[in-house]
């Protein structure tokens, strides 16, 4: 039976996609930081437990706070990249995107001291497992993606709805999609966000048990912000915005205590098994890891 899988996409309360304010990196030296607030909470919940994650750090936020690398590092916890600034992959041209991951990359790799070969794209904009930016991602070095998830507007119903290995212009790569359910009778995503805080705990401890018996790794995910109890106020959102930023975002806390003490939790890299190997060099799009 697989580990469930722990994960954490580290962006400070107002890396927010698509708001003309909170998006504009101009704005962002000016806002109280408090990326670190969240994710030491985090770390704090991980002490003591059996269970490790995967931390998907944004380039920006490592510039700013290299210590707070080094510690996630130093609890023998992942590093994976979220990108630099926290562009959505459908706004950028493929040069952007590769300058993107290129030094997010880079400044992860320099901080940490170890490769960093695991990218989720901000807000699960991949979007399509046709995407030609995975075959940068595989230029760039590499080899685990989780950006996709079958959920419509952020997804596709023909994306892998468990870990693939997809074939890129370039080479193979891993795709590890997050934990899916239903919200409203539409397919949603219940690894994190919105939509599973606003689903009842056992409804998606149920689904981490049938994900589990079938042989596939569930993902969770959060963010820092979750984690803050002097999150700060947001004007200027719109009420669809400060829906998907806020509801039930203090719940997170205690459904994550509470999982950590029934599963053991591990990295995304945990899925790139001895079954799996190497990704093979020649595989058909979607094939199933």
């Amino acid at each position: 039976m697989p580990a469930p899988i722990l994960t954490v996409d580290v962006e400070d309360w107002f890396h927010v996609c698509g708001h003309a304010s909170y998006a504009d990196p101009a704005t962002w030296a000016a806002r109280t930081k408090r990326v670190h607030v969240g994710t030491g909470r985090i770390l704090e919940l991980l002490a003591g437990t059996p269970s490790k994650a995967t931390f998907f750090v944004l380039g920006w936020v490592a510039r700013q706070n290299p210590a707070l690398v080094k510690r996630i590092v130093e609890a023998g916890q992942e590093i994976g990249c979220h990108g630099d600034t926290h562009r959505r992959v459908f706004e950028v041209s493929p040069a952007e995107f590769r300058e993107e991951v290129r030094r997010s990359r880079g400044t992860l790799q320099e901080i940490a001291g170890r490769p960093v070969t695991a990218f989720r794209a901000p807000e699960w904009s991949m979007l399509k497992s046709d995407n030609p930016a995975l075959a940068i991602l595989v230029e760039e070095g590499f080899a685990i993606d989780s950006s996709l998830t079958t959920a419509p507007p952020v997804g596709d119903p023909a994306n892998p709805g468990r870990p693939a290995i997809l074939a890129t212009a370039s080479g193979p790569i891993l795709e590890i999609p997050p934990l899916m359910g239903t919200f409203f009778g539409r397919r949603a995503l219940w690894g994190g966000g919105v939509c599973a805080r606003l689903t009842r705990a056992r409804r998606i401890e149920a689904a981490i048990e049938r994900s589990l018996a079938a042989g596939v790794p569930p993902v969770l995910y959060a963010h820092p912000w979750e984690f803050d109890p002097e999150h700060p106020a947001m004007p200027g959102l719109t009420p669809l915005q400060r829906l998907v930023h806020f509801a039930g975002r203090t719940r997170t806390e205690e459904r994550w205590q509470r999982w950590l003490a029934r599963w053991t939790f591990a990295p995304i890299s945990s899925a790139m098994s001895e079954e799996h190997g190497e990704i093979p060099s020649k595989v058909k799009r979607g094939e199933a890891a």
